[in-house]
Formats: C-alpha cells, structure tokens, sequence
C-alpha cells in the first residue's frame, strides 16, 4: 500500500472532492464498461478540467484545490498533454479502498450484523 487509507478516507469527507471523484468513476464506467462490444470512445478514460469545473460550478482555484487533496491521497491523476490538462481515477488506490471494505465487513459479519438489529 503506497499511503495509508486514512488519507484517502479523509480527503473524500469533502462533498466537492467526493463528487468529483464520482464524475471521474462514471466517466470511466460510462465511455470504457467492459461488457461493450464497440470499442472505447476515448483513448484514456479521463476528463477535462475545464468540463469538471463547469459540471461542478466551482471556481478554477477551488477545483484545482480540490484535486490536489484528491492526487495527495493518490485518488486522482493529472495527464498533461500539451497544454491540456486531464484526469483519471487512480484504480490502484480505488481497489485498495475496495479491498478495505471488503475484508472489513465480510459476508460472516453482514449477516451477523442483520440478526442483531
């Protein structure tokens, strides 16, 4: 593990950091779903920084704010091309989060939990 998750978990206590990286997860899912027969409609699913500021309706300096919390935590890449500036979800560190929960609350404790309320 790179970082401790508690970073990760602390950085999304956010509102705008937790929808950010919830637009950068669909937009993964939504032009790259593995079961799609035709090919992915992007090379890398990324967004733009301007598109994420405008969805969001937040300030240039806010967003930027916001992801470096997000890449501080390892949630989040920048890709620079050129000029252009884009983002990605870091799937490492998503797995990790994932993998965090599900040893956590294994299927054992879920139905244990479900008797006792």
């Amino acid at each position: 593990m790179s970082q401790s998750l508690d970073v990760a978990f602390k950085s999304l206590g956010h509102p705008k950091r937790l929808a950010i990286l919830k637009r950068l997860i669909r937009r993964v899912h939504t032009c790259c779903m593995v079961n799609r027969e035709e090919e992915c409609c992007m090379e890398e699913p990324t967004c733009d920084f301007g598109a994420l500021k405008e969805d969001l309706g937040i300030s240039k300096s806010s967003l930027s704010l916001h992801l470096k919390e997000l890449r501080h935590a390892g949630l989040v890449e920048k890709i620079k091309n050129g000029r252009k500036v884009a983002l990605q979800v870091n799937p490492d560190r998503l797995e990790e989060l994932k993998e965090f929960f599900e040893v956590s609350i294994d299927q054992k404790t879920r139905d244990w939990m479900q008797t006792s309320r």
